[in-house]
């Protein structure tokens, strides 16, 4: 991939993500691994991964380093409750209960009541131990009803999914510059990225490389089956306004967005064999711990592209790992149950 023209320097971007609010939530920088037992299992490239999964605050993750910023509104302009709504095992409602504790504010998780709700553990444990309000629901529309009740008790609500969005991948754009720092410490240019690609982790290392002028393949890897080509339009549309946010000269289409998600299998949260393999082999080549749903798909993609021949073993990949981890205890026996080596 050529080189493009910065539009601007790492000094100058960073100046300009100075001027929105943040909170310290992160232990910064996260390390960057080289994994080199995993590339000569694989027969290549050189492989390193970006460590969010150590972002510190209750067990990590991407999250952490999004909320510093989507959050600071909801902290300045002194919210009661801090909401969310997903999967039972939702890396994101665990991190708005802990965050939430951390602020003295009420947490609410209205989680879908799904294959892993039952027993409790994982991230629904730490929902639970963070003090949440848990409400475990069948229908989507339950969710507006809690948050109905709560603003008629006359609380403010603040919803770490839709509030505060596009701060979210504005804090992405800041990840990559510390990112970038670290490979030029260490003289690296490297030739891609993988990265699990919900929306924000992944417009964000896009728009900062755009902006600074490196030369990036960034692969996404969806957690969802999906149409790939609107996914990929849908993430330009928010690097457009983040552009906009952050006053960039930068304009972006789907074809600046690799998005996949050939890789998600049946759906979302649903364990696939390539996610399995991916898990075990990260584990027991590096020590490096996958969950199943998030990091373990985006990088069973990758191993499949490397012996796909997409990367050459002189090559330099780098796989952001945004996390998770916890949600791996409510898969042991998936897991497990096909793994040949587990004691019997």
């Amino acid at each position: 991939m050529a080189a493009a023209k910065p539009v601007v320097s790492a000094e100058a971007l960073k100046t300009r993500l100075e001027r929105f609010s943040r909170l310290s939530l992160a232990d910064l920088p996260t390390p960057l691994l080289d994994c080199p037992r995993l590339s000569g299992k694989l027969g290549g490239p050189r492989i390193l991964v970006k460590r969010e999964d150590l972002t510190g605050m209750a067990f990590g993750g991407n999250k952490v380093r999004e909320f510093e910023y989507s959050v600071a509104p909801a902290i300045r302009e002194g919210y009661d409750v801090l909401l969310h709504g997903a999967a039972s095992q939702s890396n994101q409602s665990r991190l708005t209960a802990a965050l939430a504790a951390r602020y003295g504010l009420k947490a609410v998780m209205v989680g879908r009541r799904d294959a892993h709700s039952r027993p409790v553990n994982g991230n629904l444990l730490l929902d639970h131990l963070f003090g949440a309000e848990v409400h475990l629901v069948d229908r989507a529309e339950e969710k507006d009803r809690v948050i109905g009740r709560l603003k008629a008790e006359g609380q403010r609500v603040y919803n770490t999914s839709t509030d505060g969005y596009y701060l979210r991948s504005i804090s992405y754009v800041d990840g990559f510059l510390e990112l970038w720092a670290q490979l030029r410490d260490r003289d690296v240019r490297p030739d891609g990225l993988y990265v699990c690609s919900g929306v924000h982790t992944h417009v964000g290392l896009v728009v900062g490389a755009r902006a600074l002028g490196v030369p990036l393949r960034v692969v996404g890897i969806s957690p969802s089956p999906q149409d790939d080509e609107k996914d990929a339009a849908n993430l330009a549309g928010v690097a457009n306004t983040v552009a906009e946010m952050l006053a960039l000269d930068l304009t972006f289409t789907g074809d600046d967005f690799e998005s996949h998600g050939a890789f998600a299998g049946d759906g979302y949260g649903v364990l696939t064999d390539a996610s399995r393999e991916a898990v075990l082999l990260a584990a027991r080549t590096e020590a490096l711990i996958l969950d199943p749903v998030y990091t373990g798909k985006a990088f069973g993609a990758m191993i499949r592209h490397i012996r796909e021949g997409q990367w050459r073993p002189e090559q330099t990949v780098v796989f952001v790992h945004t996390g998770g981890t916890p949600a791996l205890f409510a898969y042991a026996e998936e897991i497990l149950d096909s793994n040949p080596s587990r004691p019997r």
